[in-house]
């Protein structure tokens, strides 16, 4: 191999296939700065789209007085005002909260559980217990067959008094398993 003493160095290593040297320490302290600088670049932009932003939203809101149920606030972040409804009770919030997750039947399967002696009556409550309540259908479990046929006479009392403790149409079916008590059901 011979060797090209003319040639510098940086054009015999891009002669090789080799790529030329980062810059050493200053080149990583000018990369960095840049960095900095593309930040703030980048932060001053986000700024003044959310000053636009704000001033579009001011322009869109409308000057007429809020009504008794609208309520005008403003936020921290920018100078935008919205119109929001009055607040609501807190037992309201939570019941659409669990309406939207799909609760519903989950807390009234517990409720039911919790207030199984109350529905029941003390002396049958003794002889059954919930193991889910789940589409209006109500499952229990009996101690024996001959539980189970009095479950079966008492059904209409049971609904009734399911819907005066947990709400009307909570349980529109009762049926029943026979096995011993005492078990963790899933209410």
């Amino acid at each position: 191999m011979s060797v090209n003493h003319g040639e510098g160095e940086q054009q015999r290593r891009r002669r090789a296939g080799a790529r030329p040297p980062s810059g050493g320490a200053g080149f990583e302290d000018r990369r960095a700065g840049q960095v900095d600088r593309d930040e703030h670049v980048y932060e001053r932009r986000r700024r003044e789209q959310r000053r636009r932003r704000a001033r579009r939203e001011r322009a869109a809101f409308d000057p007429a007085p809020p009504s008794e149920d609208d309520w005008v606030v403003g936020s921290e972040d920018d100078d935008a005002l919205r119109r929001i409804g009055p607040p609501a009770a807190v037992g309201e919030a939570l019941e659409g909260f669990i309406r939207a997750r799909g609760w519903e039947d989950r807390l009234r399967g517990a409720d039911l559980w919790s207030r199984w002696p109350e529905i029941a009556g003390e002396h049958l409550a003794e002889h059954c217990e919930p193991v889910r309540l789940a589409g209006g259908i109500l499952v229990l479990r009996v101690e024996s067959q001959v539980w189970a046929t009095q479950i079966r006479y008492l059904q209409g009392q049971l609904r009734e008094n399911a819907d005066r403790v947990l709400g009307p149409g909570s349980v529109r079916e009762v049926r029943t398993v026979i096995g011993p008590l005492g078990t963790e059901g899933q209410a």
